[in-house]
């Protein structure tokens, strides 16, 4: 059998490539290479499998709560509204594909909410403590059965005449018919302005007394300390100076607050911040922001130096999102991502 050499393989290449059919030929062969080559490339992209979605069950929770948990989880929510007089407004009824199904990620997810054209008198509130004010906002009574009104703005002001943590004035006004999503603003008193003194917040909810210490003009430091009754979770045990003490302006009071730590974190929870300040942020007014599903809100404030730790505890509504800012300027952006859902 005759041996080639390289060169004869190319010459021998080139006199054939000559021949008009033989380049037809060639011309073919490439053009059904390059379509079987871009072909095998369109069916992988159209056959590559989706990701998987588990759908949750969100019968019986109100739609507002629930909205951005499903985008998050790649769910589109197509909603349809039913018209009640029993049931509070935007609630979850019904829901199509049923709990525990999957399916692709983009998918539809068909809910049936709650329309309610109920209404209540707004009770009032003023002239009480703001703790009992809230625990009647959320235990009123309609027919049959109990309802709670949503709770918005709480501000605080500066009163000679009313005790500190005792609520001032209230939107919508006492005796306004409301609908149950409504939201209640309360104006606080934050007691005398002229000499503030320490207002009494042991046993009460850090959430609800840390505005009011702020209101002081003075700086929070906060004590953690761990509990294993998640009942206790967030309630401030000690204060340091005591109730009834006079504050200055700029001074630092510290608060013990009780810390459960929880392995399944429901929607509503105590969440604790530990962050170091690094060496190369500075010196400054170090400030920490939560922002979830209810609102965005101011849960830390103190002078801080590099290797100065910030502990403190905070409610979450949801997921939540804490900034942490130097100076007013963001140094940190941390989450604390809920699965509301199994």
């Amino acid at each position: 059998m005759p041996k080639y050499s390289l060169n004869d393989i190319i010459e021998r290449s080139k006199r054939w490539l000559k021949h008009p059919y033989s380049r037809i030929a060639f011309i073919i062969f490439i053009a059904i290479s390059l379509y079987l080559i871009v072909s095998a490339i369109i069916v992988v992209v159209l056959t590559k499998p989706e990701k998987e979605v588990k759908i949750p069950d969100v019968i019986g929770k109100r739609y507002a709560d629930v909205h951005n948990s499903l985008i998050r989880k790649g769910l589109k929510p197509q909603l349809k509204f039913y018209d009640v007089h029993d049931i509070d407004n935007d609630i979850i009824l019904r829901q199509y594909p049923e709990p525990g199904e999957i399916v692709s990620e983009n998918s539809t997810i068909r809910l049936l909410v709650s329309r309610s054209n109920l209404t209540i008198d707004m009770p009032s509130v003023v002239g009480m403590e703001l703790p009992f004010a809230l625990n009647k906002l959320k235990n009123l009574h309609l027919y049959d059965k109990t309802i709670s009104l949503r709770v918005g703005v709480i501000s605080y002001i500066p009163s000679e005449k009313t005790a500190d943590n005792v609520v001032i004035d209230q939107s919508p006004k006492s005796g306004e018919k409301i609908v149950l999503d409504r939201k209640v603003n309360l104006l606080v008193s934050s007691g005398s302005a002229t000499q503030p003194v320490m207002p009494k917040v042991v046993g009460q909810s850090v959430d609800l007394c840390f505005p009011l210490l702020m209101s002081k003009k003075v700086f929070v430091s906060f004590t953690v300390l761990p509990t294993n009754d998640m009942a206790q979770s967030g309630i401030i045990a000690q204060v340091n100076p005591q109730e009834g003490q006079p504050l200055t302006e700029g001074q630092t009071v510290t608060i013990q607050v009780y810390y459960y730590e929880m392995k399944d974190k429901p929607y509503y929870a105590y969440e604790r911040l530990k962050y170091t300040v690094p060496g190369d942020e500075g010196e400054g007014l170090y400030e920490v922001y939560v922002s979830d599903n209810k609102s965005k809100r101011l849960c830390y404030s103190q002078n801080l130096k590099p290797g100065n730790i910030i502990d403190c505890v905070f409610h979450r509504t949801g997921n939540a999102r804490v900034y942490v800012m130097c100076n007013k300027k963001q140094v940190k952006v941390l989450s604390f991502d809920v699965e509301e859902f199994d």
